[in-house]
């Protein structure tokens, strides 16, 4: 979080224009959603010499708190506390109201608030912490076209001294340019999150065509991204490849379909020739990815390529071992191995929880990464969410 606010300054109108550019551009730069979310809250609270504040994000007929900062106590305990709690989207409260009627609300000194208003404030919070809102000022996230996302609350403006004192009024025309900037940019994001879904469905579809000759469904795709997804993210890799091996994970074996259907439908093992045949899809996956420059499709041909690979250097399609095989093979190889070991297939019936795992105990160093197993056993509980019916013997 940027430093307490109450050592600013006041800006030249230069510097404030400046510090707009820069938070605009800082907005469209974010990643991911809490981080646009922080960015709002932090330098808004910058431009009003605020103390604290909260933010709330519009969810269907609910208001949703999704972040705080308070520079006099601990965020994080009152993040634990407060961060995803919803609300009705109505008139009683501060929030609903300023939501529902688009109107930027200050409040100098909440004891009195202004006459006629139809919420009360909520003393709740103040009573459970002891730190005491005294100025108030809330914002709507209003986009160009009207469409409110969200409302930003900034709690307490220190005066020279240190001490809470009213917002300026009027409000300054720089913060109202920061809100229409920030709810843009969550706009733009959730616009994007609603996109990359649609890609991923068209992802799922168009690798169900291979599993669905392998007599399987679209579930076990959808699992393997679940849990590469998981395993990605326990792993500590960055949002970003957490959400590209999300993507590019459902594609690993869209080279089956090459694989004739003599082979990849026989029920008993496979001939030497049979299964050369069949340890060819992860090529022909590589192949049809192609080298394309798109970031998703350079990890999904490196998980088709990769995912027959084993830290050994027993696998294939090239013997590659230990480190050398790339991360994103490594995490599919393990996801897909367990999800086949628990799941019928035309060539076996499906083994237990405790067998799955005692195989992946003993393949530790063999077949999988050890430090990987060691993540996917730690992360158990979050796996078998996607698998309700799987239970230890």
């Amino acid at each position: 979080m940027v430093g307490r606010v109450c050592e600013s300054s006041s800006a030249t109108q230069e510097e404030v224009l400046r510090g707009l550019l820069d938070v605009g551009a800082k907005l469209y730069a974010c990643r991911n959603r809490q981080e646009i979310l922080d960015t709002i809250l932090a330098q808004t609270r910058i431009l009003t010499r605020a103390e604290a504040g909260s933010l709330y994000l519009i969810d269907d007929d609910r208001l949703r708190f999704v972040a705080v900062q308070n520079d006099r106590l601990d965020a994080q305990e009152i993040a634990r506390h407060l961060l995803g709690k919803q609300m009705p989207l109505s008139m009683e409260s501060l929030a609903g109201y300023v939501a529902l009627t688009g109107r930027i609300t200050d409040i100098p000194d909440s004891a009195c608030p202004p006459p006629g208003l139809p919420f009360r404030i909520n003393r709740d919070f103040d009573d459970r912490t002891g730190y005491y809102v005294t100025s108030i000022l809330a914002i709507p996230l209003s986009c160009p076209d009207g469409e409110c996302v969200g409302v930003l609350q900034l709690l307490n403006r220190l005066d020279e001294t240190g001490h809470p004192a009213p917002f300026p009024t009027p409000v300054d025309s720089a913060v109202i340019s920061l809100a229409s900037t920030a709810a843009a940019a969550l706009h733009n994001f959730q616009l994007r999150e609603e996109l990359r879904k649609v890609h991923l469905n068209t992802i799922f579809c168009l690798s169900t065509v291979a599993e669905y000759r392998d007599a399987d469904t679209s579930e076990h795709i959808q699992r393997v991204s679940r849990v590469s997804e998981l395993l990605a993210e326990r792993l500590g890799m960055d949002t970003d490849q957490t959400q590209l091996v999300r993507y590019a994970s459902p594609m690993h074996d869209v080279g089956k379909v090459a694989i004739p259907d003599a082979i990849l439908l026989k029920p008993g093992h496979l001939t030497s020739a049979q299964r050369r045949i069949m340890e060819r899809h992860t090529e022909v996956g590589a192949e049809i990815f192609g080298q394309s420059n798109d970031d998703v499709l350079v990890v999904a041909r490196d998980i088709a390529l990769n995912h027959h690979e084993r830290w050994d250097g027993q696998g294939y399609p090239h013997h590659l071992h230990g480190k050398g095989i790339p991360l994103p093979g490594r995490i599919v190889a393990l996801a897909d191995v367990f999800d086949a070991v628990v799941s019928r297939r035309c060539y076996k019936e499906a083994c237990s929880l405790d067998v799955a795992l005692d195989i992946l105990q003993k393949d530790t160093e063999k077949h999988f990464d050890p430090d990987l197993v060691k993540v996917f056993l730690d992360a158990l509980d979050d796996v078998l969410v996607s698998y309700p019916t799987l239970q230890a013997a």
